[in-house]
């Protein structure tokens, strides 16, 4: 996609993220972020545990809104939206995939995935459902319970439920964490494929750089200040 027909998604402009503790003080989580994700970009955020990737995550995907600074969704500023338009926006644009599946035991891999289709109808809820499931390979185990899925099919699963909204944002946070090596590079090959072909952008949330190296923008988040990461070409999920 060539740069000038990107759109931009979302838009942090000296964002802060601040957190009031039981005595008053202040805990700073996010200091002065700078970042713009575009259509059909893939951004990889690298950093430990606590370093606040997670918190990151949720103003990207408008579950939350800064404590200072400016962040845009789609040209609208957050902080003039409402929890209801929020939700709106969250629902028809982003699209969650996390370490943990957090997938319906009680239900076969095909409801998981219609899941958030729950209030659709008519001919677009029945191709939208059998593209995803087609799309991440597991037409074949639609009806299969999650308990007797592999790992990394039950990921799969998360993931055809995140796309079969169509999003425009792909938000995954530590999409391999809970995978071995073979397994993580199939399910991050994936997600590349699926956003390059559906020009959606990928932001994935990690604490590996080898799977930070997929990516074709790298950031290291520390103690709540992100700046550029350079990974070396060499590296990848199973280097």
């Amino acid at each position: 996609m060539e740069e000038a027909t990107k759109e931009t998604l979302v838009s942090l402009r000296a964002v802060t993220r601040s957190v009031t503790l039981p005595d008053d003080q202040q805990l700073h989580i996010l200091r002065g972020i700078d970042l713009e994700v575009h259509s059909g970009d893939h951004t990889a955020i690298v950093g430990r545990s606590g370093c606040g990737k997670s918190t990151l995550l949720n103003l990207l995907g408008l579950l939350d809104v800064p404590t200072s600074g400016e962040l845009e969704f789609l040209g609208q500023p957050a902080e003039r939206l409402g929890n209801n338009a929020r939700a709106r926006l969250r629902g028809s644009t982003v699209g969650f995939v996390f370490q943990q599946f957090n997938l319906l035991p009680g239900r076969s891999a095909l409801d998981n995935v219609i899941t958030p289709l729950f209030y659709a109808k008519g001919r677009e809820f029945w191709r939208r459902r059998e593209i995803a499931m087609d799309r991440v390979g597991l037409a074949a185990r639609a009806n299969t319970m999650p308990n007797m899925l592999s790992g990394g099919e039950q990921q799969r699963v998360a993931i055809a439920r995140a796309l079969v909204r169509k999003p425009r944002l792909i938000l995954a946070d530590e999409p391999t964490g809970a995978l071995d090596v073979e397994t993580g590079q199939s399910v991050m090959a994936l997600l590349d494929t699926v956003a390059t072909e559906t020009a959606a952008a990928l932001v994935t949330i990690t604490h590996d750089t080898n799977v930070a190296a997929l990516a074709r923008a790298c950031y290291r988040l520390d103690s709540g200040v992100l700046s550029p990461l350079s990974v070396p070409e060499s590296a990848g999920v199973g280097a």
